[in-house]
């Protein structure tokens, strides 16, 4: 399919211990065994130790390993070259390789060749993409299950209820003189109703991974000089936020990620929202506000040493109807007695005494956060790492399935009927690339790593 060569290093231009250079293309073998100093033991799938030459001079010593098509990553004739990770010597290799005929691969043209030649589907390939990027150990999990078929077999499936379903009608056509009929109006229009559960349970599972794969928002909130910063600080065990005495320090909104659970949080330290005609704290606490709407967790730090007030109480009628978790803060200062009296008056489970001087509640911060993220978000062992290109599929999907029900529903032609299924199994197609313009494939491979 390919008449170039492309080559290009895997494991990126970095000082490491080793580094990996691929090759792939009709022109691998000759391209490498011209510089390699031990071409005959370039066997397939075998590990050939020797070294790089470049009129004589070793480059390098390496360890070879030679791919024969279609047994490769990409279907191509392949191989892949470890050298000692210094920039220095890949980038000397790599211009050996260009000298005997090969080119820099482009973003993402390994994992392309790879999916032109029917290697791997397209969410398999977004997959490759979304393990090298992963935050978190739930989106590389799912990124293995996705890259193993996960996402494609559910699809397929749909895919192949699709195309029975049309069969049925379109045989319907060819038989309607003898009024033989193949499938009940009735009949068809539960079966559509089916296709659009299963279509709708690929969305949520998509919504889900989409919604973590970026990290779960939570913002920190409270009146000013409640110890906002100083727990931000604590939870990530550094001094990231300025602290003081002095209310409304804080009027530009910190972001930081801390990993809980195997999911990504990212922890916002907000402007304190109380009464104010600074303009400047005015806007922080707007934004403060905005957080509260957009989160799906909010942690809200009371004083204990003031007690709830006004402040307080506005800012937690702001955020009914979140999950909230409530930090009852400076419990140091207002000792046990009072900090349980503030507490009950929460009448919530998920208050604690909490101390950002002495660290005192951390402990079951934690625990209370980990569990409030599990039970939100519980589904995440049947995630997908969907982007928003398979999400909008779905969606269109399921107006032209819902679409097909009302065709039905009203008695139009079989031919209309059968169209419009077509168009539902175009929309499937193009989520694992079976139908994808070039344009498509272009934007989704150049978002991925030289070398992959």
């Amino acid at each position: 399919m390919f008449v170039d060569t492309i080559c290009a290093p895997a494991t990126g231009l970095v000082h490491s211990s080793i580094a990996v250079i691929r090759v792939s293309g009709p022109e691998t073998l000759r391209a490498v065994s011209a510089i390699f100093s031990r071409p005959e033991k370039l066997e397939p799938r075998t590990a050939a130790y020797g070294s790089i030459r470049d009129a004589g001079e070793i480059v390098d010593d390496v360890i070879a390993i030679y791919f024969k098509a279609p047994a490769s990553f990409t279907g191509e004739d392949m191989a892949e070259i470890s050298c000692h990770g210094n920039p220095v010597i890949v980038n000397r290799i790599l211009a050996l390789l260009i000298r005997h005929g090969a080119r820099i691969a482009g973003p993402g043209e390994f994992s392309k060749r790879a999916f032109l030649h029917g290697k791997i589907d397209l969410t398999a390939a977004e997959a490759i993409n979304h393990i090298v990027k992963a935050r978190g150990d739930w989106e590389i999990q799912a990124a293995i299950r996705q890259m193993h078929g996960s996402l494609k077999n559910l699809v397929a499936k749909i895919r192949n209820e699709l195309i029975g379903l049309k069969a049925d009608i379109e045989c319907g056509i060819d038989f309607s003189e003898e009024g033989i009929e193949f499938i009940s109006g009735e009949q068809a229009i539960q079966k559509v109703e089916e296709l659009i559960t299963g279509i709708e349970d690929m969305m949520r599972r998509c919504r889900i991974g989409g919604r973590l794969s970026g990290g779960i928002d939570v913002p920190i909130v409270g009146k000013p000089n409640v110890g906002k910063s100083s727990i931000l600080n604590l939870l990530l065990n550094a001094e990231r936020a300025i602290v003081s005495n002095l209310p409304g320090t804080t009027r530009d909104m910190i972001r930081e990620s801390v990993r809980i659970a195997g999911i990504e949080i990212n922890l916002f330290d907000t402007a304190g929202i109380d009464t104010t005609e600074c303009a400047i704290e005015l806007k922080g606490i707007e934004f403060s506000r905005r957080k509260i709407e957009s989160s799906p967790l909010i942690i809200i730090v009371l004083d204990a040493t003031t007690g709830i007030r006004d402040a307080d109480r506005a800012i937690m009628e702001h955020a009914a109807g979140k999950r909230t978790i409530y930090l009852v803060n400076k419990t140091d200062l207002a000792g046990e007695e009072e900090s349980a009296r503030i507490i009950a008056s929460l009448d919530v489970p998920e208050a604690i005494a909490f101390s950002a001087c002495t660290g005192a509640g951390l402990a079951a911060f934690e625990n209370m956060i980990s569990s409030l993220l599990l039970d939100e978000f519980a589904d995440t062992r049947d995630a997908f790492v969907a982007d928003t290109r398979i999400i909008a599929l779905l969606e269109s999907a399921l107006v032209k399935a819902r679409g097909t029900i009302d065709l039905l529903v009203h008695s139009e032609p079989p031919e209309i009927i059968a169209f419009s299924i077509q168009e539902i199994l175009d929309e499937m197609g193009e989520i694992t690339g079976e139908i994808s313009p070039d344009e498509v494939l272009n934007s989704i491979f150049s978002r991925f790593c030289i070398g992959k």
